[in-house]
């Protein structure tokens, strides 16, 4: 693990324990989720900075840090299945394409992805605000709830907890 991708790692697990803190307390689904989001974000940059230059500046990036654990070179895949708790790197594909659009949908809580949508920051539509997150029944929310979102939510987990063996893979 490099400098940079120890930073963002830091501060990806930091919101991590937020996100754990919320949850237990049972507070807004809004700011759970935002504080999920942001986990999902700075874990993605934290990985992608392996190569040592910056990656894109987007609220983008989980999705895509999922397909590329997916898609590791033959070394790892052993490693990285294992890691997350999957026998075979073609149990762990197989569980990637059914919670990738759980991921896409966690994505796009990020404002500038929800398109004037459904956000846990701020009121919806911007320009005419009709709804307030803290008010909101997050769909995204339901999605985590069910057996393919907690085991997301547990892979999540073990990738803040084990980042450094996930770093440069």
């Amino acid at each position: 693990m490099n400098s940079y991708q120890e930073l963002w790692w830091q501060q990806a697990r930091s919101d991590h324990e937020v996100f754990v803190l919320l949850r237990r307390q049972g507070v807004a689904a809004c700011h759970t989720l935002h504080y999920l989001q942001m986990v999902t974000e700075k874990l993605a940059k934290a990985y992608f900075w392996r190569s040592g230059t910056p990656p894109p500046r987007s609220h983008a990036g989980f999705v895509q840090f999922l397909r590329f654990l997916g898609h590791a070179r033959g070394s790892d895949r052993e490693r990285v299945a294992n890691l997350f708790s999957f026998k075979r790197f073609d149990d762990f594909q197989q569980w990637l394409r059914g919670v990738l659009p759980i991921a896409y949908e966690l994505e796009r809580l990020a404002p500038d992805l929800a398109n004037n949508g459904p956000n846990p920051e701020y009121p919806w539509p911007h320009q005419v605000p009709e709804f307030a997150p803290v008010l909101h029944d997050f769909q995204v929310w339901r999605s985590l709830t069910s057996r393919q979102g907690r085991d997301l939510m547990r892979v999540i987990h073990i990738a803040i907890d084990r980042f450094s063996e996930i770093a440069d893979s």
